[in-house]
């Protein structure tokens, strides 16, 4: 009988510790910073301490991070001691994602650390190769076609669009933005890309600096490499 029950015991610990532990390959990358910004980052995972790449024109070389309930901060360089400072960035990653991408925005008000971390959910099965995620951070409402497929994303949000056309090649792409209280919607993009069936692509719809209207800013995660 103790032989079962320490057999029942182990069973649940190595459950618990699998639950504990699952992992999550993560990429990140700085979107759009003003000016200079950190080229890296250390990231607090479980009392460990992860180093970071933060590109601004590609991603980052993959990580695994722990997922779950794991609270993981991001602080400028390693500490000399065990705590963490106040004021770090945090963020989690939901245990079902197997893969993710942090996106690092500007956050002048964070003396720290001045940016906050977004993740995406990358996972194969809610973000197929092929497939476009369209993240809007300007404060206009943007209708965009690509190829066959037709989406609106308003402020502050995001949408997935499917392949644009079967197979690889080219493909015509309109972009066009509406403020509140437009009578008519303002180009974005008239032209046309090329579409590769083994990449996801990932457009920003950033604002800028000397100008009302946002701009189109893309970056492609290949399956084997993540060059732009």
């Amino acid at each position: 009988m103790h032989h079962h029950l320490f057999t029942i015991h182990a069973f649940c610990f190595f459950l618990t510790g699998n639950l504990v532990t699952a992992k999550c390959s993560t990429k990140a990358i700085f979107i759009q910073p003003p000016g200079e910004v950190p080229e890296t980052a250390v990231l607090c995972v479980n009392k460990e301490f992860i180093d970071l790449k933060l590109p601004k024109r590609h991603l980052s070389d993959p990580i695994d991070l722990d997922s779950g309930k794991t609270v993981i901060f991001v602080i400028p360089q390693r500490p000399s001691g065990p705590d963490i400072p106040l004021g770090a960035p945090q963020f989690t990653i939901p245990e079902t994602w197997t893969s993710c991408i942090l996106l690092f925005f500007y956050d002048a008000e964070n003396k720290l650390f001045p940016a906050r971390i977004i993740p995406v959910n990358t996972s194969s099965a809610d973000f197929p190769m092929g497939n476009t995620l369209i993240y809007n951070l300007s404060t206009a409402a943007v209708s965009a076609k690509l190829g066959t497929e037709f989406v609106r994303v308003f402020p502050g949000k995001s949408a997935v669009v499917k392949p644009p056309r079967s197979g690889s090649g080219d493909y015509p792409v309109d972009i066009d933005c509406a403020f509140p209280g437009d009578k008519q919607p303002t180009a974005l993009s008239r032209s046309s890309w090329h579409h590769e069936a083994n990449a996801r692509q990932f457009l920003f719809i950033v604002p800028q600096a000397e100008s009302k209207v946002p701009r189109v800013w893309g970056v492609l995660d290949h399956n084997e490499s993540n060059a732009y």
